[in-house]
């Protein structure tokens, strides 16, 4: 969770070398600067004690971050209010680091901020006051080639193959971050503000939170005997959320599948992977009473593996009642014996394919280990 204070602070005025405190009057334009102060608190948003949970050795520096970043640079939406509290006009400013100059009148607004500093996340609205939607592109056949999480161009070709999912496969999201400040009066009253070095400074106090959520994998192969050697084509978490309303933070209806890379720790027999996502569909996963809405929900984790033979396999595994039981993300622990799934002999397999519905589907038993 990121919690930060907003700052309006009123741009002084010179005149005749002296300084002239801004007047402050109903609809008065001004100029305000919007100042941003973040902290992150993973452990609020995962378990408590999700850091205990994490065993697998992971790289920061080969890998990436694990948690939550502070974003780096955030966009505002301001909607000015009418007197039945309907918005007027929709203007948008981007902040400079974290602070920005921005005209404003005094009245009530509601005020949208979310982080701008991602490559991946698509904002779009049905209309100039309408909500906003976030989601990230989907990988259609022409893109697989091209896409960074694209490890191999083979696929598994055998006919009689069953589709793991039909569903469509997006990129990973980044990291995203939300405020919906609803209602903020921007004051006339000079009482409502502290003077500090002759500026009227209006405090808004709120809190920025992640609309997407992170799940750590690690998945534990036993009596693997060194059959088992890595991932060359990682894996995918299935049945999750195309999208997210802003204001809402409700999750789209429409699933994706979410490719994400996989890595193995020879030392441990371990499989490790980090995914983020728009989290489960149709739901607020900040409001626990609506989170029951995804329990009939099916969700699996796709693992490709590789054999010491230059064989592989795509494992699925049923993964719905931990998904659903961690609506903000967190640590999922499985357990996989290499028994139920050994490598074939004499022919050499490809990789992880992007198209879902062209892998070939690999049961095996798995364990959850809570």
């Amino acid at each position: 969770m990121l919690r930060h204070i907003l700052v309006l602070l009123t741009v002084c005025a010179q005149a005749a070398g002296c300084t002239i405190l801004p007047e402050l009057h109903l609809r008065q334009p001004m100029e305000a600067q919007i100042m941003l102060e973040t902290q992150v608190n993973v452990s609020v948003m995962w378990q408590v004690n999700w850091q205990a949970q994490w065993q697998f050795p992971w790289s920061e520096r080969s890998f990436g971050p694990v948690g939550y970043q502070e974003p780096s640079s955030i966009r505002v939406h301001e909607y000015p209010l009418d007197t039945e509290g309907h918005p007027m006009a929709h203007n948008v400013f981007n902040f400079h680091g974290t602070s920005t100059l921005m005209p404003i009148t005094t009245g009530v607004y509601d005020l949208l901020f979310h982080n701008n500093d991602s490559e991946t996340l698509l904002f779009n609205s049905e209309d100039e006051l309408g909500s906003i939607f976030c989601t990230t592109r989907q990988i259609s056949s022409g893109l697989k080639e091209s896409a960074h999480i694209q490890t191999t161009s083979q696929k598994a070709t055998r006919a009689d193959s069953e589709p793991l999912t039909t569903e469509p496969v997006a990129l990973m999201p980044d990291p995203l971050y939300v405020l919906y400040d609803r209602g903020q009066v921007i004051s006339d009253k000079r009482e409502d503000y502290e003077l500090i070095d002759g500026r009227y400074v209006l405090h808004i106090h709120g809190e920025l939170n992640p609309a997407t959520y992170i799940y750590l994998f690690q998945v534990k192969l036993l009596n693997n005997e060194g059959r088992v050697v890595g991932s060359n084509g990682g894996g995918a978490i299935t049945g999750v959320a195309s999208g997210v309303d802003l204001q809402t933070f409700i999750t789209s209806a429409s699933t994706v599948s979410v490719p994400m890379d996989v890595y193995f720790d020879p030392l441990t027999n371990t499989l490790g992977a980090r995914v983020v996502t728009f989290g489960l569909p149709d739901i607020n996963p900040y409001e626990e009473a609506r989170s029951t809405k995804a329990d009939g929900s099916t969700h699996y984790l796709v693992l490709n593996i590789t054999y010491n033979n230059s064989t592989w396999k795509n494992i699925r595994i049923d993964i719905s009642e931990e998904l659903c039981s961690l609506p903000l993300g967190g640590v999922i622990n499985l357990e996989l014996d290499v028994n139920d799934f050994p490598p074939e002999g004499g022919t050499s397999g490809g990789g992880f394919d992007a198209l879902i519905d062209e892998w070939e589907e690999e049961s095996g038993s798995a364990t959850i280990v809570n």
